[in-house]
């Protein structure tokens, strides 16, 4: 799958800050077993699927107003989505005494937790991170105290959702999964039918079965942005929108489910650009892992050529770099490692005349033919140039010239 990313790891901050309001009642006595960690996390997370908010704020210690103002919001975002299934694991690990907050007190529990989270109809499988809670026995009774560590912050590797960190507003259209924030709720019904339209529009063009079920995150708040990682380029604020598989366990390779985010400057944009980052977002949700181990051009130019498919021929727009580079000559499609770089404009350009070419000259069942047989491939530059050779009856170095002559026919 192309545009991969994960939401990012959150590191802790120093021991000493705390969150205000986080303190532990002075008739906290003895530190939670794992056998009541368990047994209160369980309570939480059949309130949540039950959908009772009073026994859910019940494992709470209710002392801390800024917890439960938190907290509520979480329970309220959950109920929103079509959670399948939630459930903690108390492991066997604790968390280092740096990501305490002296503000506790001792003695508080801040066991290594595993949540697993599974979405109706978009989950394949739970998506399963780890995560951490502060416990605590106030007034006798078990209840968490904090969701974050001492400085505020997710606990590492906790790979945070957006409904972990603000309000989200839910919108389900067409076997779509649509998250706002409170920002861009507003254009929620431009970015509705823009999405359903692309769907149906992407729907046509790959030649193999697609249910059309997507999951989009439509975010301009902060908290979230900055909560992405492994951003193609380095920086956020350069990309439209980005695809992203949900591992089930992160570091090994089942795949829960897609995500595909579409950022402010795509909102901003508005039509005729937010339709067609759209459909190049969806052709990657569509072709899911059938991509798994091709070169990245391929994998980009395939989803250009489907998001640029409905346009006509004097309205696909190409990057204004990708002239005057097409005439400087070039001899090779770009690799993994420089794809997303300086050039990344000029890379996705020739990427998408590569397969606009290829589609325009022996059908685009060819294109997906290609596809078919790169995947999984993960040989030498010698042995893509030999699929290419086979497929096409060119290599890289060809079908790179036979791109860059095309743009300057077309745009030159």
């Amino acid at each position: 799958m192309a545009c991969l990313l994960l939401l990012g790891v959150v590191v802790a901050g120093c021991a000493g800050e705390s969150v205000p309001g986080s303190s532990v009642s002075s008739t906290t006595s003895g530190s939670l077993s794992r056998t009541e960690a368990q047994v209160l996390l369980d309570t939480r997370a059949a309130a949540v699927l039950a959908g009772d908010l009073e026994s859910f704020l019940g494992t709470l210690n209710t002392t801390d107003a800024d917890l439960v103002k938190r907290q509520r919001r979480y329970f309220a975002n959950l109920q929103r989505l079509p959670l399948r299934s939630l459930s903690y694991t108390v492991l066997k690990s604790d968390w280092p005494d740096g990501l305490r907050a002296a503000t506790w007190g001792a003695p508080v529990s801040v066991p290594q937790v595993r949540m697993s989270t599974q979405l109706a109809g978009y989950d394949r499988v739970p998506v399963s991170r780890i995560t951490g809670f502060a416990l605590a026995r106030v007034d006798g009774r078990p209840v968490i105290v904090s969701e974050l560590t001492g400085a505020g912050k997710q606990f590492p590797g906790s790979s945070p959702a957006p409904w972990d960190l603000v309000r989200i507003y839910v919108r389900n259209a067409g076997g779509t999964l649509q998250l706002y924030d409170a920002t861009t709720r507003v254009r929620a019904d431009e970015i509705s039918g823009t999405v359903l339209r692309g769907i149906a529009e992407v729907r046509d063009a790959v030649p193999f079965p697609w249910d059309g079920r997507a999951v989009v995150y439509v975010f301009a708040d902060q908290q979230v942005l900055d909560s992405f990682e492994g951003v193609p380029g380095g920086n956020i604020n350069h990309l439209g929108a980005m695809t992203f598989p949900m591992y089930a366990v992160l570091g090994q390779p089942e795949v829960a489910g897609t995500r595909f985010t579409l950022l402010p400057s795509s909102i901003r944009a508005g039509r005729p650009f937010l339709e067609r980052i759209t459909r190049h977002e969806l052709a990657h949700v569509a072709i899911a892992d059938r991509d798994e181990g091709v070169p990245i051009w391929l994998a980009e130019g395939i989803a250009e050529y489907v998001a640029a498919r409905p346009l006509p021929e004097d309205e696909r727009r190409i990057a204004t770099v990708a002239v005057s580079r097409a005439r400087k000559g070039v001899d090779g499609m770009p690799t993994a490692a420089e794809f997303n770089g300086p050039d990344q404009a000029w890379n996705y350009a020739l990427s998408w005349m590569a397969c606009d070419f290829i589609a325009d000259t022996q059908g685009e069942p060819r294109l997906w033919e290609l596809m078919q047989a790169l995947a999984g491939d993960e040989s030498s530059p010698e042995g893509e140039d030999a699929v290419l050779q086979r497929v096409l009856g060119y290599d890289g170095t060809t079908l790179s010239k036979e791109a860059a002559r095309r743009i300057l026919r077309i745009y030159g």
